[in-house]
């Protein structure tokens, strides 16, 4: 019988006798300092007892209306009254509830305080059992009847009175009493349970004991009698176990040697042998009916005083209801009766710390979180960090919610940063994840069905917001999707894709997390020790991930929990940082967690739970704990566990409790910190033990079982081998074993033990485990020359990056573990020159690995480590053959993840060394890595500076002097020349998906120098993209980058010979080879100068307006957020000048200048002219350049900005906008000044959407000022319009028509022809109205207007005219144009009536 079962209806009637007794000691408490109860129930509302008295047994009202409570005890009350002859039959407890109340102290009593105790009883006495059954326990009133009777007998006795066995039931006797008492004005009172408890004159202790006759020790044994009573249901122990100290006048019928009423408590039959030893709480342990805290509890009360033998008497009140509660609370702990095992042997082994105890304020505070969530009180994520020094029980406090959640249908998982390897933080994060994905496969193959379907949920979610490149995108850092979604593969990423890896990884992490929210299932993310992530990891995790999980709709079931250690995050620590921001977040709810020091009392109660003791016996042992670890409670776990291996704390088979040696335990010596004494208590562990214990310390925190399988057949195995040890280890609690993982209890104890080998033994370990693993991997990796460089990685590996779905899941290699002990090893401690070539080609394979799988923080750490055992600034030469090759592999390596993380310095350093020992040829990933490099610092003329002397080493020979136009012009037509021999056909075949690489990395390099020369307008684009256009065609070999020479090739011959019908060739050109083509940066970009500057002059501006923003779209799917931003900034332009509401344009800009600040700050300064335009327009100014913090306050200081950069194109943006605002204001003067300013930037000749708004509007103007002024010149500018869009609108009718009529219309008001005028005027308010731009329209009508009121007798009609222009203004949302209407035509306005009327539209559209 290992322990009482709660789950029966003995169980409940054990309780139910529990709760009683902690009525009972409150009452004998309260009377003991009192000395009577009152009848002034009837001031106390029924409400209130009930719920005092549900306090004490286990009835729910929390779902009950407080009307409902009332009715129910007002049912209780008006019960019939048994002495009614009509009622004989009904069973009722009023009756002995009557005469109990009567006698004793209980001196005045009335009819209601009889009901509420009766309700109190009944409630006790009725409770259901866990199967939901109604259980009798009425029986259980005998035991208070008896107990309270012979309390009171108790109490007369010891007074040496002959007081009344009851008091009669005469009402008026008790009205007499109770009138004395109200009307004596010396009386006090104080409340119990809702009755007024009465004292006649206010007493203090000293005169109550005097009066009762009872000391400390009796009032205790008084109290344990009347509580055995309760617990025997009313029968006694033979006389010989009564205290000596009490004059108990019993007679034999109160006596009931036979206490087999009891045995239905734990369904035993009592023994009746006698005990070896007269005490009370050994004839209750043998009588075998009773658990063992019961008899220890009433031994302790009644055993006492000088002659006593209880092992820990009472010294309070308090003391006796808290062991009550602990009892009621927590039965699973304090009723717990240890085995009777044969033979003397302890129990069950006893460790500290796997169980969580104390920190209740900080549990709450933490699960207030998901349950806000849970109950959609919150609308963003939510974050929670818990700070400590180490050892302060923050992953114990964050775990234990964790497991709760989990059983609650939270997704939970968790992983930990590393010490020392901040390098994997990237991999640790990604595993993080890919548990997640573990997790739906067990649901998707289990047969709980709604696993099921949430993980079939998951899947279809994931593939409407994944394309299938994307989803094998998704495989290179979650392995596991490859099971979970049927076709998915892992793609492996190249060097020269390198920059485009931590905003793949960002966008890809997001998707992911929302299609897991949509299935509405919360999740909860745990990351422990973040002060030992890297700044990229964190930037990827709190800043990047999540904020954009904090803009989606859906993240407020996301919780992430952050874990570190405060006394490491000092201010300049990138978490610091990373902290104050998130702190200041909108979108994301931060909660923080401070764990101090463990308290005593939460200290006592944790010892109080491992031992199953009371704490009041604990508390001594807890206080000493306490003192000697200063409320650590790591060390305190591992001084009480030191205790329990040393037997100072042992079980004591006789008492059947845990006890302790004092003596011994006083001379525990603990050390300064816990570091030292895991050290010192450790080290007593036997040889072949500690020794393993070294070994799995240099693996770090955890090791996989698998790989010290692998071992045992290594030098480093003892003879015993490893599992014996490691489940010794398991039982003291030093490591935990879970899923094939081998993991240390806490980081500080690998810690420690690593540090405590000697250096020479620690590189000797790490040698040999390296060495052996790395051969292990694969024998090749033996040979000692740099051929092992080109060993086939699948060979390699033995073992692929998934496990059991119960294990963790990794992604370490075997020879990746190998590398890392070699690189602990470190070149020094390796002398052969050979063998450091040999690693250093180790360090190379993994980095490579690593690389294709994105994982460029942690590559970069192994192309380091090799280099530094071939020698920092040392290039091979001729130390071995090919030593050439492994050096160039290992700085491009370094260079190109260099550039993936940010580090621009650093990518330059390594790019530099390669180009000064390797020629132009063989050096191009180390030119394309520096430029990246370059392109992300802004540094486009370096780029192109370099660039065009690069390409001069590959047959493209271009003039270093700046081209002419007749250089350009004839460049161009040897591209056209060479172009006429190949039809569309031949030239799409010519696309390769996978070709030359030295062509691929020309044409790439090719891409970043036209990137940059685009960026400056510099006359170099056309020549490069003329020349390489012939390149191509004449080696015949096209790829993605090909096309972007392409399509910029179909540009020029708009721009430069207006041949528009050359430009869609190239333009459908491109289109289909991207058919062909994977997704990737030069795809994107590609795509965007097809429909951003070409697709413009052929399609709809609405459909351009779409394709663009699909394009920004699948850019972000790739991760190409850099480039992504372009076509979003044009769709954003075009869509204004198409006509969209302004005011969903507006909330449009707000979210697409924060994403262009995070990806493309360059993006962002054109996207917030457009903004303030728009601003202008409404008539609001929200300040659009704040999204700068400071930087550029207006347009002013862009302008400042853009001038030291010699950035041309945003200097002509900035003045077009403008020149285009003036227009809409009807500042025709300044809008011809910004006009002239334009013009003169050499990107104002590209053909462009702004190009061709800004001739309809200088055409507008022109015909405005010529019949102002007669001015021929302005005459010969409005025709000059109407020329191009007469070429432009049999292009796109669509487009240009309404334009086009309008100039037309404008032409023929200053011949004047008012007839034809007024034709025009209407035909170019249908085409506008016909093609939805109410803002051209309403334009039309201004026109027209401002026409007719020049015009006699035509005023009527003009204003009718401007105010339709008005109410089109309004409709497209340009409030602020439309009040200058009103001021300038004196149209009478209701400004909050248009305001409301097109917020209506605003909201309708």
């Amino acid at each position: 019988k290992s322990a009482i079962s709660f789950a029966n209806s003995e169980a409940l009637t054990l309780q139910n006798a529990i709760r009683v007794a902690i009525v009972l000691v409150k009452a004998f408490a309260e009377c003991c300092e009192y000395g009577s109860f009152s009848r002034r129930v009837d001031s106390v509302s029924l409400d209130d007892v009930f719920v005092n008295l549900s306090d004490c047994c286990e009835v729910d009202v929390s779902d009950k209306e407080p009307n409902d409570v009332t009715k129910s005890l007002t049912d209780l009350k008006n019960k019939p009254n048994p002495d009614d002859t009509t009622t004989k039959n009904t069973t009722s407890l009023k009756a002995p509830v009557e005469d109990i109340l009567r006698t004793g102290f209980f001196s005045s009593f009335d009819d209601k305080a009889a009901d509420v105790y009766e309700a109190f009883f009944a409630k006790c006495a009725n409770v259901k059992s866990n199967d939901g059954t109604q259980v009798d326990h009425s029986g259980d009133t005998v035991g208070i009847e008896l107990g309270l009777g012979y309390f009171t007998r108790l109490n007369h006795a010891s007074e040496n009175q002959e007081g009344p066995s009851e008091i009669p039931h005469e009402d008026s006797t008790a009205r007499e009493s109770s009138r004395n008492i109200e009307t004596n004005p010396a009386t006090t009172h104080k409340t119990l349970l809702g009755v007024d408890i009465i004292s006649p004159t206010p007493v203090n202790q000293g005169n109550l004991n005097q009066k009762n006759g009872f000391d400390d020790t009796q009032k205790f044994q008084v109290l344990g009698w009347l509580l055995y009573s309760v617990f025997s249901k009313g029968s006694y122990p033979p006389s010989q176990y009564y205290p000596s100290n009490l004059n108990l006048q019993l007679t034999d019928d109160d006596i009931d040697t036979k206490i087999g009423l009891s045995d239905r408590f734990a369904g035993r039959k009592s023994k009746s042998s006698r005990p070896a030893e007269k005490t009370i709480f050994y004839y209750l342990l043998n009588s075998n009916s009773y658990p063992v805290s019961i008899c220890r509890f009433l031994s302790d009360m009644i055993d006492i005083g000088p002659k006593g033998k209880a092992s820990d008497p009472f010294k309070s009140f308090d003391e006796i209801t808290d062991d009550l509660k602990h009892m009621k609370d927590q039965p699973h702990l304090f009723l717990y009766d240890f085995p009777r095992i044969s033979g003397g042997s302890v129990p069950s082994s006893l460790l500290f710390g796997r169980q969580y105890h104390g920190r209740t304020k900080e549990l709450t505070q933490f699960l207030d979180i998901p349950t806000r969530l849970e109950r959609q009180h919150s609308v963003r994520a939510e974050a929670v960090f818990v700070s400590g020094r180490a050892g302060s029980g923050k992953s114990h406090l964050v775990n234990t919610c964790g497991d709760f959640l989990s059983t609650q249908g939270w997704i939970v998982v968790s992983e930990k940063f590393e010490r020392d390897v901040e390098h994997k933080s990237q991999s640790v994060v990604c595993s993080l994840f890919n548990k997640i994905v573990a997790m739906l496969i067990r649901m998707k193959l289990g047969r709980n069905q709604q696993d099921i379907e949430y993980s079939d949920g998951v899947v279809r979610a994931l593939e409407s917001s994944l394309d299938h490149n994307s989803l094998c995108s998704l495989a290179e850092y979650l392995p596991d999707i490859q099971d979970l979604i049927e076709g998915v593969i892992i793609k492996r990423s190249s060097f020269v894709e390198a920059n485009l890896s931590h905003w793949k990884l960002v966008f890809l992490l997001t998707e992911f997390t929302t299609a897991l929210l949509r299935s509405n299932r919360p999740i909860m993310l745990i990351m422990d020790d973040l002060q030992w992530a890297d700044s990229l990891t964190l930037n990827l995790v709190l800043r990047d991930l999540l904020g954009a999980l904090g803009e989606r709709i859906n993240s407020h079931n996301f919780l992430l929990a952050g874990l570190y250690r405060d006394d490491w995050v000092l201010s300049e620590h990138p978490l610091y940082s990373q902290l104050e921001r998130i702190r200041e977040s909108r979108n994301v709810n931060v909660t923080e967690i401070l764990l101090s020091t463990f308290s005593k009392t939460d200290l006592s109660e944790m010892v109080a739970a491992e031992l199953r003791l009371p704490t009041r016996v604990v508390s001594d042992l807890s206080d000493f704990v306490h003192k000697k670890t200063s409320g650590n409670i790591l060390f305190a776990v591992e001084l009480l566990n030191s205790m329990v291996r040393d037997s100072i704390i042992y079980f004591n088979l006789k008492s059947r409790r845990y006890d302790w040696h004092w003596d011994i335990a006083l001379s525990v010596k603990t050390g300064e910190n816990v570091a030292g004494f895991i050290v010192t208590t450790l080290s007593s562990l036997p040889q072949e033990t500690l020794q393993v214990l070294r070994i799995l310390s240099c693996f770090g925190f955890h090791v996989e079982l698998s790989v010290l399988d692998l071992l045992e057949s290594s030098s480093v195995a003892s003879n015993c081998g490893f599992r014996a040890p490691l489940l010794h280890l398991v039982d003291i609690g030093v490591i935990e074993m879970a899923g094939g993982l081998i993991t240390f209890s806490h980081d500080l104890i690998q810690k420690c033990i690593y540090d405590g080998i000697e250096l020479a033994a620690r590189h000797n370990l790490h040698y040999d485990i390296g060495t052996f693993l790395g051969f292990k991997a694969s024998p090749a990796l033996a040979a000692p020359h740099v051929e092992a460089v080109q060993i086939d990685m699948s060979q390699v590996y033995i073992s692929d990056s998934k496990q059991s779905a119960e294990s963790n899941v990794s992604t370490k290699s075997l020879l990746s573990i190998a590398v890392d002990h070699i690189n602990h090893a470190g070149p020094e401690f390796i002398t052969q020159q050979q063998q450091r070539v040999t690693f250093a080609a180790w360090n190379f394979l993994v980095g490579k690995e690593l690389s294709s799988r994105s994982r460029f923080g942690c590559a970069l750490h192994y192309y380091e480590e090799g280099i530094r055992f071939l020698g920092i600034g040392k290039w091979i030469n001729d130390i071995i053959t090919d030593g050439r090759q492994l050096c160039l592999g290992l700085y491009e390596g370094a260079a190109a993840a260099c550039c993936a993380i940010g580090k621009d310095a650093m990518t330059a350093y390594y790019a530099n060394f390669i180009f000064q020992n390797v020629s132009p040829e063989n050096s191009l990933p180390a030119w394309i890595s520096l430029f990246s490099s370059l392109e992300s610092s802004g540094k486009h003329m370096e780029i192109v500076e370099k660039g065009i002397k690069l390409i001069c080493h590959f047959n493209i020979n271009i003039s270093r002097d700046p081209p002419n136009p007749a250089a350009i012009m004839e460049s161009m037509a040897a591209a056209v020349a060479s172009a006429s021999h190949f039809k569309i056909d031949q030239i799409v075949e010519m696309y390769q998906n996978r070709s030359e690489r030295k062509m691929q990395n020309i044409f790439k390099i090719y891409n970043a120098i036209s990137v940059a020369a685009y960026s400056l307008s510099s006359p170099y684009l056309p020549l490069l993209t003329f020349d390489f256009v012939r390149y191509s065609l004449k080696n015949k070999f096209c790829t993605t980058e090909t096309a972007v020479a392409f399509a910029s090739f179909g540009l020029f011959n708009i721009y430069l010979i207006q041949d528009y019908a050359a430009g869609k060739y190239w333009a459908n050109i491109v289109l289909d080879m991207l058919k062909k083509a994977r997704a990737r940066s030069a795809y994107v970009r590609a795509k965007w100068i097809v429909h951003g500057h070409i697709m413009i002059w052929f399609i709809p501006l609405k459909t351009t307006v779409k394709n663009l923003f699909r394009t920004y779209q699948l850019g972000m799917k790739i991760g190409d957020f850099n480039n992504s931003m372009y076509p979003l900034v044009l769709s954003s332009s075009y869509a204004l000048f198409e006509g969209e509401n302004l005011a969903l344009l507006s909330q449009s800009f707000n979210g697409n200048l924060k994403m262009m600040m995070k990806y493309n700050i360059a993006c962002a300064k054109f996207a917030v002219i457009d903004k303030d335009m728009i601003d202008t327009l409404r008539g609001e100014d929200t300040n659009p350049f704040s999204i700068f913090e400071g930087l550029y306050a207006n347009d002013e200081d862009l302008i400042n900005h853009a001038q030291e950069e010699n950035n041309m194109n945003l200097l002509e943006y900035i003045y077009l906008r403008r020149f285009i605002l003036s227009f809409w204001k009807g500042d025709y003067e300044n809008a011809e000044t910004c006009a002239k300013v334009a013009l003169s930037f050499p990107s104002a000749k590209w053909p462009k959407l702004l190009s061709m708004y800004f001739s309809f509007f200088r055409g507008l103007i022109a015909f405005q000022r010529y019949r102002e002024t007669q001015s021929e010149e302005q005459l010969r500018n409005g025709i000059e319009s109407i020329c191009k869009f007469e070429v432009w609108v049999n292009l796109s009718p669509a487009n240009f028509e309404n334009k086009l009529t309008l100039l037309n219309a404008e032409q023929q008001a200053s011949l004047p022809n008012i007839k034809q005028a007024k034709v025009l005027y209407k035909a170019s308010i249908e085409s506008a109205r016909d093609n939805g731009r109410v803002h051209e329209q309403g334009l039309a009508y201004e026109m027209m207007g401002k026409f007719l009121l020049s015009v006699s007798n035509e005023s009527t009609q003009a204003m009718e005219c401007l105010e339709k222009a008005r109410t089109c203004y309004n409709q497209w949302g340009a409030l602020g144009k439309a009040e200058i209407l009103c001021r300038q035509y004196g149209l009478a306005a209701d400004d909050s009536k248009l305001r409301d009327d097109s917020l209506k539209r605003d909201r309708s559209s």
